[in-house]
């Protein structure tokens, strides 16, 4: 079906009276089981998702994977990529270029020849990564390539913009056959923007169809920026570790960021210091904030990105025990049409303080985020509708539970169905009539 505007509204028309259906018997919409997607991915028309060749909205779920070529025989990557697809994840970023320009990739074979001469790149390190994308590829995974780092401005600011535009020109043909790829460049805060520039015009001379996105850490930027190398995609990845303070300013950060959004958008989760020992709970806790936020979907960042000797029993319990379910639920709601809400259907200023909440456009539905077991007070009149149905999930197990029909007329007041004080909660309200 070709994505017009009067097809797109015909079809949220149709999602809403469905939901408003299920949800008047006491059921959550959930979509059929869905082909697998079919590459390469594109921008959305509304500018706020990405999507595959066929228009199916794709919910990015990425994981981090820095170190792959240089730590990570062969056989390694493919058992990696088998279990984040087990987990869910249809997408994991790799960094082209190794940690520092001296070193080389797991085959001990160097990017560049001739001293790092970016003009005369190494087709056999090149090709070991093809052989990475191309199981990706078999797995139905998106790579997402890394193409620069600061820890390489010392051999790109010694060469010149011949050499970047011919670097990218190098990478763009060689993997151009290749759907299931994104490009992503570092932005200005790690190189200069001539370099940028020069090397996504290299690689846009040569991609078919491939997204070209940018990765920079979200700490002294904006989302919504003036740059004239303006990237189709926006990875956010913090840069250090935070204490429980920032980690809360950073989720405020995350709930405005759409509002300043041209793009689609990623954010990663933070590093947190050593002495938080469940990472997890706070890792689940950031990724529905990031889809709350009206991000594209997930960018999640673990210990085993560096792939040090404990990946693989790490890789189990890094917060990506809890990814399957978020995908999930998020299964069952129209998340693509949800947008960042205000806090109004909130009552206590402490709950407007720490819920999120997305909603449809026409406020007939919203779904909301506790991060820990509260009875929370709604003020319905800020939905549309006199009579609503309530869903809980919880983000630990993916279980589902109905809760009882709220009253435009009536005080609302619900409660998460088990009452466990440290638990996180999805809530979905629905209009019936």
């Amino acid at each position: 079906m070709e994505l017009t505007p009067m097809n797109i509204f015909k079809s949220f028309a149709g999602i809403v009276m469905l939901l408003a259906c299920l949800l008047s018997l006491g059921f959550v919409f959930q979509k059929e089981d869905q082909a697998p997607p079919r590459f390469p991915l594109k921008i959305s028309p509304n500018g706020r998702h990405l999507m595959d060749n066929h228009g199916t909205p794709f919910l990015m779920v990425a994981d981090v994977a820095w170190q792959m070529l240089r730590r990570l025989s062969y056989a390694e990557a493919v058992h990696y990529m088998d279990i984040r697809k087990s987990q869910s994840f249809n997408t994991f970023l790799v960094h082209l270029l190794p940690a520092q320009p001296n070193q080389r990739n797991f085959n001990k074979v160097a990017p560049f020849l001739d001293n790092n001469d970016l003009t005369r790149p190494n087709k056999a390190y090149f090709d070991y990564l093809e052989k990475i994308v191309i199981a990706a590829r078999e797995r139905n995974l998106v790579v997402g390539i890394v193409v620069s780092r600061q820890s390489w401005n010392t051999v790109f600011d010694t060469q010149k913009e011949e050499a970047w535009k011919k670097y990218g020109t190098y990478v763009g043909r060689h993997f151009a056959k290749y759907p299931n790829i994104i490009w992503i460049i570092s932005e200005e805060e790690y190189q200069s923007a001539s370099q940028f520039k020069a090397i996504s015009e290299g690689i846009r001379s040569e991609s078919d169809g491939q997204i070209v996105a940018s990765l920079n850490t979200c700490s002294p930027t904006s989302v919504n920026d003036n740059s004239p190398n303006h990237s189709q995609l926006k990875f956010i990845i913090p840069d250090s570790t935070v204490t429980p303070a920032e980690y809360a300013a950073l989720a405020n950060w995350q709930k405005n960021s759409a509002e300043a959004a041209l793009r689609p958008f990623l954010i990663a989760n933070s590093e947190f210091p050593k002495e938080i020992t469940d990472q997890s709970t706070l890792i689940r806790n950031q990724a529905y904030q990031s889809i709350l936020s009206s991000a594209a979907g997930f960018c999640h960042m673990s210990t085993i990105k560096n792939f040090n000797p404990t990946w693989k029993v790490n890789i189990t319990k890094d917060g990506a025990e809890y990814i399957h379910q978020l995908v999930k639920i998020l299964k069952g709601i129209p998340w693509e049409y949800m947008q960042p809400d205000t806090p109004d259907l909130l009552v206590d200023s402490i709950d407007k303080a720490d819920i999120g909440i997305v909603s449809l456009s026409n406020k007939k539905m919203a779904m909301l985020y506790l991060p820990t077991s509260r009875a929370v007070r709604l003020n319905l009149k800020h939905l549309e509708g006199n009579v609503f149905g309530a869903v809980w999930y919880s983000p630990r197990t993916g279980k589902r539970w109905n809760g009882k029909d709220l009253k435009l007329d009536e005080e609302a007041i619900v409660q998460p169905p088990e009452l466990q004080p440290e638990w996180d909660w999805i809530l979905l309200i629905g209009s019936k009539q």
